[in-house]
């Protein structure tokens, strides 16, 4: 057993009092606790959970993520979660751009844009090869200015689309270290 589960077990045995033997809680009902929310499968370069973008936005959104990566070799995908299930976004993000092992090996350079509509929450995750290109501070004046003010409209395509090409056209370029 992990020491986060034995930890967690621990916990509901001081909340709940003296339990038996046969009452003890299984560690698969811990385990959503533990993990949090679930990762999607990376089923293309637009991961759209809620279908919140029609099908011809996630077409234009991947042709762009496609042509950008057969450009510079940077991977980006676009995920759209309904909720974080009161886990941090940026947690939610690095375990994302963490298993679905975004940017090309060694290199570390993918990106992971991640929407939490009901939320109203937004995340640039960058590995950390885009550093070269892109500062977390660039990546906050792109929410801010290029997708937010979509975002806020209610025009999640537009401001998707904004911001990616943004970021594109900062990967383009390095950055004065």
């Amino acid at each position: 057993m992990r020491p986060c589960h034995r930890m967690a077990m621990m916990l509901v045995l001081a909340l709940f009092g003296g339990c038996s033997a046969s009452d003890k809680p299984q560690t698969r009902d811990l385990a959503p606790l533990s993990q949090g929310l679930l990762i999607p499968q990376l089923s293309g370069r637009v991961v759209d959970t809620v279908n919140l973008l029609l099908p011809a936005d996630q077409e234009r959104l991947s042709k762009l993520s496609q042509a950008y990566e057969q450009e510079t070799g940077h991977q980006i995908a676009v995920l759209i979660v309904p909720t974080l299930g009161g886990e941090t976004i940026e947690s939610f993000c690095l375990r994302t751009a963490n298993k679905w092992r975004l940017g090309r090996k060694g290199i570390d350079d993918g990106i992971l844009v991640c929407l939490a509509p009901n939320e109203r929450q937004v995340r640039i995750e960058l590995g950390i090869g885009m550093n070269r290109y892109i500062s977390n501070e660039d990546a906050k004046e792109i929410i801010d200015t290029k997708m937010t003010p979509f975002f806020r409209i209610r025009n999640f395509p537009e401001g998707l689309e904004r911001g990616l090409e943004r970021l594109m056209e900062e990967g383009r370029r390095l950055r004065d270290t």
